[in-house]
């Protein structure tokens, strides 16, 4: 459960106003449905063997845990061949909804910590996602944002996404309209080729990343 507690706590951080609970435990038996989790690396000369870690346990036969799916933000070499304790933890630091409809992977939310914000988690986090839906066969990716965010509207324009239409009123806080954005075929060669520009563009500015999608 200490995973979704993290989940919820950077949640709230990410959404104070009018917040009300993801109900994450029953998300998670939801199949149409997956979460990822960006976590920080407890010693980075040891940030693999932590995500390898991480990903045996989740192949145990221990309950299932909202890291079924895992990306883990590695900021320094992979070196270290020895593996830690069982029982260590991660600090989540990101986290990421995406539901599967159809052909189509609707992204529900995307929040990460304040203090980790700017250090490209958001868009690690969008990039795993991407990752995720193609082997689930969907065609492209959809979301919703606020019209007023003009820094994740250009971050998702990066990746492809383009303005589909407005949802007025859509947010109850402040009746703020939405933003509905749309890919286009994201199993297409050519979106392909721009997601390992973007993927290799990540690495030379962040820092290799080790990701387990399940």
């Amino acid at each position: 459960m200490e995973d979704i507690v993290q989940v919820v706590r950077v949640e709230r951080e990410c959404f104070p106003t009018g917040w009300v609970p993801t109900p994450f435990v029953r998300e998670l038996r939801n199949r149409r449905a997956a979460y990822l989790v960006a976590c920080a690396t407890a010693d980075p000369s040891q940030s693999e063997s932590e995500a390898r870690a991480f990903a045996a346990r989740e192949r145990s036969h221990q309950p299932p845990s909202l890291l079924q799916r895992l990306v883990t933000g590695v900021r320094d070499r992979l070196v270290g061949p020895a593996l830690p304790p069982p029982d260590f933890s991660q600090t989540i630091v990101g986290f990421i909804g995406i539901w599967f409809m159809g052909d189509e992977s609707h992204i529900t939310a995307v929040g990460v910590r304040e203090q980790d914000r700017r250090h490209g988690v958001g868009e690690l986090l969008l990039l795993a996602s991407i990752e995720l839906s193609l082997p689930q066969r969907s065609r492209i990716m959809t979301l919703e944002l606020r019209v007023s965010n003009q820094g994740a509207q250009a971050l998702y324009e990066k990746y492809g996404f383009n303005p589909a239409g407005v949802r007025k009123r859509y947010y109850a806080d402040n009746r703020e309209d939405a933003l509905i954005m749309t890919t286009d075929e994201i199993a297409a060669p050519e979106y392909q080729e721009r997601l390992e520009r973007l993927r290799q563009a990540h690495t030379r500015r962040w820092g290799p990343s080790v990701r387990f999608l399940g």
